[in-house]
């Protein structure tokens, strides 16, 4: 085989494909640690280690168009996104399932899993990565140090949000817009 034709190759290669070690990495960092301080967790530290399996992982995901989590045994929390649009938006995607969690019976729910594995007090460290498939679909993988999800410790693990004392959130959202419309009217 020629040189060029191998070159060519190879980039064809990952023009179809795009692994992303690194992309979109510090964009997840932050995204989690901004939704977590409204709960009082502290900011997870990126991990190259984690966020290396990550990208390797998404682009097996991307490469096999397939989506299921990985065999990772407990070795750490895992949450997944795919998607043919913006991938920058998974991670508010997964904190919304907060409209689904019952904080006065904190316990794992499927319908909610993805949003305590983002603010789980305990997780120190995270990871991410994404590839694109040959179809154009993003495939994004986070991954959590130490796993969250454990039964038994979610009312530790997953505080509401700070001074918040039981509300759900649309009932902040509803408190916050009641507040500005009152301030508007007596400044106006």
């Amino acid at each position: 085989m020629n040189w060029m034709g191998f070159i060519f190759a190879a980039i064809l290669c990952l023009y179809q494909y795009q692994v992303a070690t690194g992309e979109g990495e510090e964009e997840s960092l932050q995204e989690h640690n901004r939704l977590r301080s409204l709960h009082g967790c502290p900011a997870l530290k990126l991990s190259a280690s984690l966020s290396k399996g990550c990208a390797e992982y998404a682009q097996e995901l991307a490469e096999n168009e397939k989506f299921e989590h990985s065999d990772h045994q407990g070795k750490y929390g895992e949450n997944l996104y795919y998607t043919s649009s913006d991938p920058k938006k998974c991670v508010q995607d997964w904190y919304d399932e907060i409209k689904d969690y019952d904080f006065n019976k904190p316990e794992f729910s499927a319908k909610t899993g993805h949003f305590t594995a983002v603010v789980w007090k305990s997780s120190t460290e995270m990871g991410h990565g994404q590839a694109k498939s040959k179809s154009g679909n993003t495939y994004v993988v986070a991954r959590y140090t130490p796993a969250g999800n454990m039964a038994g410790q979610f009312e530790k693990n997953v505080p509401r949000v700070v001074g918040h004392s039981g509300a759900g959130i649309n009932d902040v959202r509803i408190g916050l817009l009641a507040s500005i419309f009152i301030l508007m009217h007596i400044l106006l």
